[in-house]
């Protein structure tokens, strides 16, 4: 059976902890492609990995901007048609990003 995602390996990672996982991969799906400025990404996120973690990711991309939702919902911001404020700030970035 094929997948329909793509492995990167990340080989030994060291925990916070001090411990160290061995052999690490990390399976993600793209969608689309980049733009020449590769400034138009939009990733998914999930109760796993706070809003910390994806400033420094896009701390380390070129021409990436963090933007996290100023809402008081969490990991459920921006969820479907639930907040107009959220869905407010979404068009708003959204089009910011289309447009550039």
């Amino acid at each position: 059976m094929a997948n329909d995602y793509e492995i990167f390996e990340l080989g030994s990672v060291q925990l916070q902890s001090g411990a160290t996982l061995r052999d690490c991969k990390l399976a993600y799906k793209t969608y689309g492609s980049l733009n020449s400025k590769k400034n138009n990404v939009i990733v998914y996120s999930d109760l796993y990995f706070p809003p910390e973690d994806s400033k420094y990711e896009a701390s380390k991309m070129p021409n990436a901007e963090f933007r996290p939702i100023p809402s008081i919902w969490g990991h459920f911001a921006g969820g479907p048609g639930t907040n107009p404020v959220d869905v407010k700030f979404l068009d708003k970035c959204l089009k910011e990003l289309l447009a550039s």
